[in-house]
């Protein structure tokens, strides 16, 4: 129970808070208890939002701990990007079987079989069972568990259309409300000659949807370094702010116009957040900026310094979970380093053209919002955009252009007043801004991917961060001290990185009707497959590849018997081969659904383990593990476990 230590720790506050009052020379007992506090505060947060902490929360539910079939009754609140065979939802459960609950969970569709698309605000009833959501089935791979945790979802329903039932609008809900504004403004876009393409850019950029961008257009942007311009985050808040706080500039010269002006860029801020559907990564960007608009009015560089701490604190207590996740962590990671280090950067020249200043100043944000993002980009996605410096240059000069062009061109077709000239004017620039993307992205010769680059190498870039932005404010011997300190910290780090014993592992991958054995030893890889396409080109592969800062693979033809780390392994395959006098394997891989009467082949062989990978029929799998389960053998499918793993320590865990 964290109610005692919660009351203990008030009431150290409170004395030392009395205590520090009545000090002439000030110690630092009341800096430690108020570190103390905010400490508990934080875990005392977290604790109120586990689910198992939770007791209305559905994972708690008999039905969902037993995972039997139920009835679940909840409210569509959010619309994920769809899958290849399956429309994505998170749903706000309300009642499971008759009684009560409380939660968010992932609702997967098959689309074959959707009767319909539902929206914000739709209650709908669900007959299925709720099952855990998958983990990646290789190492290093996006773990969408997760990253779903992190939303608060825990739980996933796979149903079918004909398990789903439409029970009512919920229109009392703002979000509702606001979700069907946003889908009577992509009405009306639709119905005026956008290109398909054209379209899904307008509903990124100014929508915060980007359901129906094409892969190819995505990478496009990632390879660019503008991927960031997508995803309606605080950069177009940012902009949007800074073209409002420009324009209503001259009610500050009225009596209370500064109240005035403040008030009116924060009804407009969340009059757009309504625009965009008020989905998470909006309202947070919203949020954040509301304090920003306030610091703005105080004119102090610190007070904006001191609102964005403030909105930091205000949205991790209403929800502590927004730490974890990536978009949050680079939303704030920019604004911090543009606040802290553009002014520096922009003073630096001293010249006088308007132009040069301009476009100075742009590159500058840039540069600052690249220095403060770079290392969770780089430890996130693995890999860097040559040429983002000329992609920002050219776009973030005109991206202001483009929102408030935006905003008009929603705003008129909401009404029906959108004339065809500016919106065929409109879907010139979004065609020119893609054109130029896919420009940018050609050059491959500037992209570097699969960078290897560790939790403790990015935490050391940071100190050099901090030490840079310390030069930057006061260039000094100690600040130049603890820079040149931190720079050393991380080639230490790089260094051990680099020469650490990376050890040996073998591996059986999972992949769909194919088979991959891969043998790691140090930063080499060598591997045995069956693949159609080079093995760099497959994802599970290449993940792998930067997970481990392999440097070299070397590729070699399939064999039936391999000896790793002191076990030997036996491979059967379609041919059926099994019978080797005299080899009794520890490990027995079957592949290719070989023909053979598995109860033999156990009996002669005697292996200590079974493996299948993911080139076996899935009822032949069901088949084999009976076998397995009557002959008390361990049983490893990949497809429900995934990867199998040897290294120096033995077998490892299992991914499930």
């Amino acid at each position: 129970m964290l109610w005692p230590w919660g009351a203990l720790i008030f009431l150290l506050f409170i004395i030392s808070y009395i205590r520090s009052k009545k000090l002439f020379l000030q110690d630092g007992l009341f800096g430690v208890i108020v570190i103390l506090s905010f400490i508990f505060i934080g875990i005392f947060s977290v604790s109120l939002r586990l689910p198992q902490n939770i007791p209305l929360h559905y994972v708690n539910h008999l039905y969902v701990q037993s995972a039997k079939p139920g009835i679940l009754i909840g409210e569509v609140v959010e619309i994920l990007k769809p899958g290849a065979y399956q429309d994505k939802y998170i749903v706000r459960a309300r009642d499971l079987n008759g009684e009560p609950v409380s939660g968010k969970i992932l609702l997967n569709i098959s689309r074959d079989s959707l009767p319909q698309h539902y929206k914000i605000g739709d209650r709908i009833a669900i007959g299925s069972t709720i099952t855990n959501i998958n983990t990646p089935l290789n190492p290093y791979q996006f773990n969408y568990r997760q990253y779903m945790e992190n939303l608060g979802v825990y739980r996933q329903v796979n149903a079918s259309g004909n398990e789903v039932i439409f029970l009512k609008k919920e229109g009392r809900n703002i979000r509702a409300l606001a979700g069907n504004l946003r889908d009577q403004i992509i009405s009306g876009l639709r119905e005026k000659d956008f290109k398909q393409e054209e379209l899904a850019i307008i509903q990124a950029l100014l929508l915060g949807q980007r359901q129906e961008i094409s892969q190819e257009i995505y990478s496009n942007y990632a390879a660019a370094g503008v991927i960031h311009i997508l995803a309606v985050s605080g950069l177009h808040v940012g902009i949007i702010l800074i073209i409002l706080h420009r324009l209503f500039k001259p009610l500050e010269r009225l009596q209370y116009g500064r109240f005035l002006k403040t008030l009116l860029l924060l009804v407009l801020l969340w009059g757009f957040a309504i625009m965009a559907g008020l989905s998470p990564s909006v309202v947070r960007a919203v949020s954040m900026f509301s304090f920003v608009a306030i610091g703005m009015q105080l004119q102090r560089r610190t007070s904006v310094l001191n609102t964005l701490f403030m909105s930091l604190l205000v949205l991790l207590l209403i929800n502590p979970f927004y730490i974890l996740q990536v978009g949050f962590q680079l939303s704030y990671a920019a604004v911090f380093s543009i606040v802290l280090i553009q002014p520096h950067l922009y003073g630096l020249y001293k010249g006088n053209s308007r132009i040069i200043k301009y476009f100075w100043g742009i590159l500058s944000v840039t540069i600052a919002a690249q220095i403060g993002v770079l290392p969770l980009s780089l430890f996130y996605f693995h890999q860097f955009p040559g040429l983002f410096f000329i992609s920002n240059l050219v776009i973030l000069p005109f991206l202001g252009i483009i929102l408030g062009l935006g905003i008009l061109v929603m705003l008129l077709s909401l009404f029906e007043l959108l004339p065809e000239i500016l919106a065929e004017g409109f879907g010139y620039i979004i065609s020119s801004l893609n054109n130029f993307v896919s420009w940018a992205a050609s050059r491959e010769e500037f992209i570097f991917e699969n960078i290897g680059f560790s939790l403790v190498l990015c935490l050391t870039a940071y100190l050099i961060v901090i030490g840079f932005i310390l030069l930057l404010k006061d260039f000094r011997y100690r600040n130049m001290m603890y820079f040149l300190l931190a720079i050393i910290v991380f080639q230490a780090s790089l260094f051990y990185e680099r020469f650490r014993d990376e050890g040996k592992e073998t591996l059986v991958f999972h992949k769909s009707r194919n088979t991959v054995i891969a043998f790691k030893e140090g930063r080499s890889l060598k591997l045995t497959h069956d693949l159609e396409e080079p093995p760099l080109s497959y994802s599970f592969i290449k993940d792998y590849v930067t997970g481990q800062n392999i440097s070299s693979i070397q590729q070699y033809p399939s064999g039936d018997i391999f000896q790793t780390e002191g076990k030997i392994l036996l491979r059967i395959d379609s041919s059926g081969v099994a019978e080797i006098p005299g080899l009794q394997p520890d490990l027995l891989l079957l592949t290719n659904s070989p023909r053979i009467n598995l109860e033999r082949v156990l009996q002669q062989s005697k292996p200590k383990m079974i493996i299948a990978d993911g080139s076996n029929y899935p009822s032949v799998l069901a088949r084999w593990k009976a076998t397995a389960l009557k002959k008390k053998i361990p049983f490893h499918a990949t497809a429900e476990k995934g990867a199998f793993i040897i290294n120096s320590s033995g077998v490892a865990p299992e991914n499930n």
